[in-house]
C-alpha cells in the first residue's frame, strides 16, 4: 500500500513539472511574438515618420503627365511596384495609375533619377534617396486631370 502512495506521489509531481514547463514555455512564446510585433510595428511608424516628399513641377495639357518629385524625408524609396499615382479629373473623380516600366496608358513609369543638382545618381541606383528628384510619367487616355496624389507603399502622400 505504501509504494501505491510513493507512485502516485510521484507521478503527481512529475505532471505538475510538465505541466509548469508548458505554461511558462506557452508563455514565453507568446511574450515573444508579442514583443516582435510591437518591434515591427515600431519600425514601420518609424518609416512612416520618416517618408516625405514635394512635388517641383508638373506638366498639364496632355499625355502624358510628367511630375517632378523631391523625397524631402529621411527614409529611401525602393520599390516602386507599391508606388501608385492618382490623376483627379474633375468629371470623373480620382483614377488608379499603378507602377509599370511601361509607357502604356494606365500606368506611370520612372524617367530618372537626379541628385540636387540634375545629375545622374551615382550612389544606390534606382532607389529615390533623401535629397534626390525623380522623373516621373504618368500616361493616361481618357481623362483631363487637373490634380495629382502619389501615394508610397507606406501611406505617405504628397498632400
Amino acid at each position: 500500500m505504501a509504494a501505491a502512495t510513493l507512485v502516485a506521489t510521484a507521478f503527481g509531481i512529475i505532471i505538475i513539472i510538465v505541466t509548469a514547463y508548458v505554461l511558462a514555455g506557452g508563455t514565453l512564446l507568446t511574450s515573444e511574438v508579442a514583443i516582435n510585433a510591437q518591434k515591427d510595428m515600431t519600425d514601420l511608424q518609424v518609416k512612416i515618420l520618416g517618408t516625405s516628399m514635394t512635388a517641383l513641377s508638373s506638366t498639364s495639357g496632355g499625355s502624358p503627365m510628367y511630375i517632378e518629385l523631391q523625397n524631402t524625408g529621411r527614409e529611401p524609396i525602393r520599390d516602386f511596384q507599391y508606388v501608385d499615382v492618382y490623376l483627379h479629373d474633375p468629371i470623373n473623380g480620382w483614377s488608379l495609375f499603378p507602377y509599370k516600366n511601361t509607357t502604356a496608358d494606365g500606368y506611370w513609369t520612372k524617367i530618372i533619377i537626379t541628385d540636387g543638382d540634375h545629375l545622374n545618381e551615382k550612389i544606390y541606383p534606382n532607389q529615390w534617396d533623401p535629397g534626390e528628384i525623380i522623373n516621373i510619367s504618368v500616361s493616361y487616355s481618357t481623362i483631363t486631370p487637373n490634380s495629382f496624389k502619389i501615394v508610397t507603399a507606406n501611406g505617405v502622400s504628397n498632400f
